[in-house]
């Protein structure tokens, strides 16, 4: 079983927000908590109410934290974990490349990280001290890909979610399944003998279309490769002329409807195995609107009259 520890402050202040899921003010137990699934609306509450929190620790440690939005990936942001099966979109988008571009982008000019990297070294270590704690201990999960995650139960990172959701070690648990879930389910759709049969049938159309890659992964790698150096409008049009023919081999063998039965009934499968650790993240998330509400309301209303954030 592999152990994976908490990552750097970089990819930690887009945790923050990520790891705002699954809330609430108390035990599990707490009555009127339903196990109902959030609305992304309520999810997206939740996650702001844990950055103001985390900005509020912050600031009485010393250090500045901004509260921001998430990044909003565009409308061509999608998934294909299979290999690309829309060939209008395909047509339109490529990969995706450009989008995932501009996300990155906006990721580097966030003002938290802008503020850590101008930190001096000194500072920066203690800045990171002061969001995640020391080090990676006190918290630990078992994912649903059977990976240990651990994390640090001081730091203000630690602090807001232990005030949205009472119970920091089963708010942590039921996260990291919630966040695992998917990667669990293509792991099985991957191991599938239909889906390799199916991904050899694809090979095929892909070499007898002059493009000879084994998989949609060894594809995607090759457009890099065929794009690197390029003015980008021309390697725009590589991209998306590589991708046209992955997504057309892919309709036009058993490839994408395979996948995508697959992907259906193993989801079914690991969220069935998983039920428990849902139920109870969808039980804090839940609990945890009430405050969550009550510290995005407060926050807005001093932001908008221009007096203090707390």
């Amino acid at each position: 079983m592999r152990r994976l520890r908490t990552a750097p402050v970089a990819a930690a202040l887009a945790a923050a927000v990520a790891l705002a899921g699954c809330g609430g003010t108390g035990t599990p137990e707490r009555a009127g908590a339903s196990g109902a699934e959030p609305t992304a609306g309520q999810v997206r509450v939740l996650a702001r109410a844990e950055q103001i929190l985390i900005s509020r620790c912050m600031a009485a440690r010393g250090f500045a934290y901004a509260v921001t939005e998430p990044v909003r990936e565009e409308g061509a942001a999608r998934s294909f974990p299979y290999g690309l099966d829309d060939v209008e979109w395909a047509r339109a988008h490529g990969y995706g490349v450009r989008a995932e571009r501009a996300a990155a982008e906006a990721r580097a000019a966030d003002p938290n990280q802008r503020y850590f990297h101008r930190l001096a070294a000194r500072d920066r270590i203690a800045a990171r001290t002061a969001l995640m704690g020391a080090s990676p201990t006190g918290l630990s999960a078992t994912s649903p890909t059977g990976m240990t995650l651990t994390a640090s139960t001081e730091g203000c990172i630690a602090q807001a979610q232990r005030t949205l959701y009472g119970d920091l070690a089963a708010w942590f648990r039921a996260k990291v399944v919630a966040m695992n879930l998917r990667p669990a389910q293509e792991e099985r759709v991957r191991r599938d003998p239909r889906f390799v049969e199916a991904v050899g049938r694809w090979a095929a159309c892909m070499k007898e279309a002059g493009r000879p890659y084994a998989s949609p992964a060894e594809s995607r790698q090759a457009a890099a490769a065929l794009t690197e150096g390029l003015a980008p409008d021309r390697a725009d049009a590589a991209e998306t002329a590589l991708a046209v023919t992955e997504a057309t081999c892919a309709t036009s063998t058993p490839l994408g409807q395979v996948s995508q039965a697959l992907d259906r009934a193993y989801g079914e499968e690991v969220r069935a195995r998983h039920r428990e650790d849902i139920t109870l993240g969808h039980r804090l998330q839940n609990a945890a609107l009430p405050l969550a509400e009550r510290v995005v309301s407060q926050y807005d209303r001093a932001t908008s009259s221009g007096g203090s954030h707390d």
